[in-house]
Order: structure tokens, then sequence, then C-alpha cells
């Protein structure tokens, strides 16, 4: 039996599909992936994050324009799920909080769904693969 290597086709095919699946359950919520990543930096931080910071992880995270990210944040506080305090942290409101918890909790239900009968050490052995696969990509990218 011939087996052929693991190749970025094989990654983006399945990040493609696991992005598309995300995708799905974000639209049933009415929510973009711009936003869902701003919903999820909001709720995960320990407390407010300034509103420069989360402007500039969103472009360096999503590869967007400053004012594509300020859109996406005031989209965000125009339906009431985040706010600024007068020292321009942010944060999510008790409705932002809802909606990161649902979406949250939709992911994680997704994610065990994704992974249920997949031995602990394939997985185990998968993350240390792609990380090297990252490191070295990063690597010769920095040669170039």
């Amino acid at each position: 039996m011939i087996i052929t290597p693991l190749t970025g086709v094989d990654i983006g095919v399945a990040a493609k599909a696991i992005h598309a699946l995300l995708g799905v359950m974000l639209d049933a919520k009415s929510v973009t992936p711009a936003e869902w990543v701003a919903l999820r930096t909001l709720g995960t931080a320990p407390g407010r994050v300034s509103q420069p910071s989360l402007r500039d992880g969103l472009v360096l995270a999503l590869d967007i324009e400053p004012a594509d990210a300020t859109a996406v944040l005031c989209a965000l506080e125009d339906r009431g799920l985040l706010e600024y305090d007068t020292y321009e942290q942010v944060g999510l409101t008790a409705a932002g909080q809802l909606q990161y918890d649902e979406l949250h909790a939709g992911v994680i239900a997704m994610t065990a769904e994704l992974y249920a009968g997949i031995d602990a050490s394939e997985l185990a052995t998968t993350r240390r693969v792609l990380a090297t696969v990252t490191a070295r990509a990063t690597e010769l990218r920095s040669q170039l």
C-alpha cells in the first residue's frame, strides 16, 4: 500500500470544511466571522480590552484594514453587544455575553462531534505535526 504524504491541500480542505461548518452556525445567529472573532476575543478576555488593541487584533487576525475592523466593532455596538467606557475600553454587554456564551457552547459541541471517536494520541500527534509544519513554513517564508 502506498501512503502519500500529508499536503497543504489536505490541511486546507479540512480547514475549509470546518470554517464552512462554523459559518452555518454563525449565520443562524446573524453573526459574521469577523464579529465572532471580536466576540470571542472579548468573551475570553479577563477584563475590558482597549479599543485600539482590539481593532489591531482584528486587523492582524483577519487580514483586514483598520477601517473594516472599526466597522465590525461599530456593528456590534449598534446591535447592543459591546460597549465602551470613558477610557476607550471595550467590553461585552449582557446581551453580548449571552451571544458569546451561546456561540461558544455551539463551537464546543461541534468540536466534540468532529473529534468523536478519534484516539487522543492521534489528535496529539496531529497537533504536533501541524505545529511543526507551521513553524517550518514560517521559517521558510522568512528566508524568501
